[in-house]
């Protein structure tokens, strides 16, 4: 017993008969016209060739005729040499032309293919020809001794009557050939007919031969292939029962039977990994849940995938549960109802920063902490928001978690009120101190041993010292607090930058410091309180100066920017955006600060590791920072190590309706910095 029919066999035997018929009705073809091309081309040939030969021929004989008239019309001419020169032409005449009339003669007789009509013709041509050669020479003959007349050529048996003879012959050969000529074209015609019709009728059979054998293929094998197809899309649609029928035991049968066996280890591996999913999702959540602040995950599209009890108490935020899997299998407690989630306002840019452009957002600072009640109360909680990234880079949706700040909030408050205190507490006594060595110094007690005087010298300088940082406590307390009152109105840039360059200008000329001032006067005005920011741009040339070798440079200039100064890698930027603005900037050559602590320079008492110089506390920055924010400006910091650093301080351009509204806005974000870098 025979096997199956292999799949390839079918597809061999489905387009075998077609090539044959192809083969066999190509080479037909071929033969045909090969062999009618060439006996079309034989006949056409060699009947042209007698065709011109007769041509040849009479046009010769025309010209030999010719002159056998000369001769006789030189015969009535006065001159005797005029005479001879008119015969000596006309025997040359004879001479050429006959030569001429024996080739196409002889070309003539050797291409006789008419027979045996030709063959008649053509001895009666040479016989006509011999007889009219023999007349001719005789007629010349006669003619040099004057014995020529027009009866040799006029004659019964005369030359003219010999030359319409042979002229009447050459025709009929011509004609027979010109016959034969169109007779061979008419059976070229029949025979390209004939082929014509038999390679129609091969080439309809083979079309329809054809479109038998490609139904009948199709039928075999797309049907199989279209019955895989649906049940392909049933299983990417998540319906894994698909049964592919394989009647056949061919490669389509045995692929059927293979697609079978894969959608039944689908199966299985679904019931597999439904468990370890619900597993996997029962383990996140419990893990989720046992942390005290809130957490949850948002999908792409911002919607609720996972949250912790603490995230349903403090956002009112739900997850709904379904009783089957997404992918069709019945499971229970899987989630399949994402909730939409309304997202607080302070999370609302961030959280559309992380999901689309991947952007986390890490805050520090207390300032940016927002308020939620929880059991009546208010809570204080600092976002962290993460993107989740899949192996390839995609977004999958954020984490976000609130961590409760409202404690150490209320221990900055308390730390940042003690100082105050501890600073106002300080400056009376402090006051009196520095008052007593001053009078003592002054020597209105009495005088002085050059030891008391060098004594209290020393004293009175720390004391100033101690009284200068004291007031840099009570003035960044006050600031932070919202207590300091700003007198906002307009101020030119240029004229600050000149103001701040003239008043650190001996001491950079005292360390040789190049002090550059790049400032356009015809800049808007900046509203700001002239006084307070004297100050701030005193304590960043303060530190600029401290921080750069000598023979450094010192760049002051001020631009005008569409908005706030942004921050960028290695800076910070503590304020809303308010375009347009004024930036002015200050750039030093220094030693510059590394990337992990530039974060850090407006933090109160920060110093640099490994660069601290002076008798300063950290302060001065953060201070100058205070001041910016409180008039509605922002204060950024870019450095590298070895090449220098540059602070950009951002103001906003001075307007009637405007200036009220940054100066609330300063006030407001002065106040909200309370515990900012702690």
């Amino acid at each position: 017993m025979t096997g199956p029919v292999s799949f390839r066999r079918r597809i061999l035997l489905a387009l075998l008969p077609s090539l044959i018929l192809t083969v066999v009705l190509g080479s037909a073809g071929v033969l045909l016209l090969h062999r009618l091309g060439h006996s079309i081309d034989v006949i056409l040939r060699e009947n042209y060739e007698s065709v011109v030969a007769m041509q040849s021929l009479k046009e010769s004989l025309e010209r030999i005729d010719s002159s056998f008239q000369l001769t006789l019309v030189a015969r009535g001419l006065p001159e005797k040499e005029e005479r001879q020169r008119q015969e000596a032409s006309a025997r040359a005449l004879y001479r050429d032309n006959w030569e001429l009339f024996e080739a196409a003669l002889n070309k003539e007789q050797h291409n006789v293919t008419i027979h045996p009509a030709e063959d008649k013709l053509v001895e009666r041509l040479a016989a006509l020809t011999e007889s009219y050669h023999k007349a001719g020479n005789t007629f010349y003959n006669r003619a040099e001794t004057g014995l020529a007349t027009e009866h040799d050529y006029l004659g019964d048996a005369g030359l003219y009557a010999i030359f319409r003879q042979i002229k009447q012959v050459a025709d009929d050969v011509l004609q027979l050939n010109q016959r034969q000529m169109l007779q061979a074209s008419a059976t070229a015609r029949e025979a390209a007919t004939r082929s014509l019709v038999w390679s129609s009728i091969g080439l309809a059979g083979a079309v329809v031969l054809g479109g038998l054998l490609i139904w009948q293929t199709m039928r075999t094998i797309l049907r199989p292939i279209q019955d895989m197809t649906a049940a392909a899309i049933g299983i990417s649609s998540g319906n894994l029962d698909q049964v592919v029928p394989h009647a056949t035991r061919d490669e389509l049968g045995q692929l059927a039977s293979a697609f079978n066996n894969m959608a039944r280890h689908l199966r299985d591996l679904r019931q597999t990994q439904m468990s370890r999913l619900l597993r996997a999702q029962r383990t996140s959540q419990a893990s989720i849940d046992s942390f005290p602040d809130p957490i949850l995950v948002v999908d792409i599209d911002g919607s609720v995938e996972m949250a912790n009890p603490a995230a349903i108490q403090v956002l009112g935020v739900d997850v709904a549960w379904a009783d089957r899997a997404p992918w069709g299998g019945a499971a229970a407690d899987v989630p399949a109802v994402r909730v939409p989630w309304q997202a607080p306002e302070p999370l609302r840019q961030s959280l559309t920063a992380a999901l689309q452009v991947q952007q986390p957002y890490l805050p520090e600072g207390f300032d940016l902490a927002f308020p939620l009640p929880v059991g009546g109360q208010e809570h204080f909680f600092l976002p962290r928001i993460l993107p989740i990234r899949d192996p390839y880079g995609a977004t999958l949706g954020a984490a976000v978690l609130l961590q409760d700040v409202t404690r150490f909030r209320l221990l900055d408050e308390i730390k940042s009120n003690l100082v105050a205190t501890v600073s106002h507490e300080l400056k009376t006594p402090l006051t009196g101190v520095r008052l007593a060595v001053h009078l003592l110094l002054e020597e209105a007690v009495g005088p002085l041993t050059p030891k008391q005087t060098e004594l209290l010298l020393d004293a009175r300088e720390n004391a100033e010292l101690l009284l200068s940082r004291v007031n840099n406590l009570l003035d960044l307390t006050r600031l932070e607090h919202g207590e300091e009152k700003l007198d906002l109105h307009a101020e030119n840039p240029s004229e600050l930058l000149h103001a701040a360059a003239d008043a650190i200008r001996p001491r950079a000329d005292a360390k040789g410091l190049e002090l550059l001032l790049t400032a356009s006067p015809e800049l808007p005005d900046v509203a700001v309180d002239g006084a307070r920011l004297a100050h701030a741009l005193g304590n960043v040339l303060e530190n600029a100066v401290t921080y750069t070798e000598p023979g450094g440079r010192i760049t002051l200039s001020a631009t005008r920017s569409n908005a706030s100064a942004d921050s960028s890698e290695g800076s910070t930027a503590d304020s809303p955006s308010q375009p347009p603005r004024v930036t002015l900037s200050i750039a030093d050559t220094g030693l510059g600060i590394t990337a992990e602590h530039v974060c850090h320079v407006f933090d109160r008492f920060f110093r640099a590791p490994g660069q601290s110089r002076g008798s300063g506390t950290g302060l001065g920055l953060a201070i100058a920072r205070e001041i910016v924010l409180a008039q509605g400006g922002s204060i950024t910091c870019e450095s590298q190590p070895g090449v220098g650093t540059t602070f950009r301080i951002a103001l906003p351009i001075w307007s009637k309706t405007l200036n009220v509204e940054a100066a609330g806005a300063g006030q407001d974000a002065a106040t909200q910095s309370l515990g900012r870098g702690a």
